[in-house]
């Protein structure tokens, strides 16, 4: 028998939501932020009759800009993309989840800014610390739904195998990001190899651990 709620605030934190809101909302905001991160590119300011070569230079110069929001629109769009996953997992939402996410769309509001500091002063450490910092704490808003949700019974497990995986995938962006921010404080290069190197090797992990879970469910399964 599930246990009364014993105040009020007990009362309105077990209601129980729909998603579609939330899911709008969160599309809303990721398609704004998404189209906001164009608006540091910008036309060089120079003559129509510019020579091609000067045309080219300005260009190139301006490669720490384009390069930033290549990767901040990578990112913003991979984190959109398991959003939509881990809804499809969700049951329904209760409040303190509602509040998660809202933390986690402004994490996502906030990333044109930091995009933007990274494509002006990429040399410099402290921004490098401040856009993996900020890249963190939006992969640990999305993770720690996640978490909430399982701690709450929230989460649709009618495939178990999959709700672990879901889990998973979720947990490889702060480990990665997290390795970033620890390794842009030595040398600001590093931060990139190490996210990339920790996303490899936990996606390496994952594959090997799915292999060796269906070896034991189905021993007929081959390694391949």
């Amino acid at each position: 028998m599930t246990a009364q709620p014993k105040s009020v605030r007990q009362l309105i934190h077990n209601v129980v939501l729909s998603k579609a809101r939330m899911e709008a909302l969160t599309d809303g905001i990721f398609a704004i932020a998404m189209t906001l991160l164009v608006l540091e590119l910008k036309v060089p300011e120079l003559p129509r009759s510019v020579p091609a070569h000067e045309l080219l230079r300005s260009l190139a110069a301006e490669k720490p800009v384009f390069l930033s929001f290549f990767f901040s629109f990578l990112y913003c769009g991979l984190l959109w993309f398991f959003h939509h996953l881990a809804m499809h997992f969700f049951r329904h939402l209760q409040v303190a989840l509602v509040w998660l996410n809202l933390l986690f769309l402004m994490s996502i509001s906030l990333l044109p800014f930091s995009c933007a500091l990274l494509g002006h002063f990429g040399e410099n450490r402290a921004v490098l610390e401040i856009y993996f910092g900020h890249l963190f704490a939006s992969a640990m808003l999305l993770w720690a739904q996640w978490l909430l949700a399982s701690r709450r019974n929230l989460i649709n497990e009618d495939d178990p195998r999959a709700a672990k995986a879901m889990g998973q995938q979720l947990f490889i962006f702060p480990a990665a990001v997290g390795a970033g921010l620890l390794a842009s404080a030595f040398k600001p290069i590093a931060g990139v190899y190490a996210v990339i190197a920790v996303t490899l090797a936990l996606r390496i992990w994952q594959r090997q651990a799915f292999r060796k879970e269906l070896r034991v469910i189905d021993p007929s399964q081959s390694a391949s």
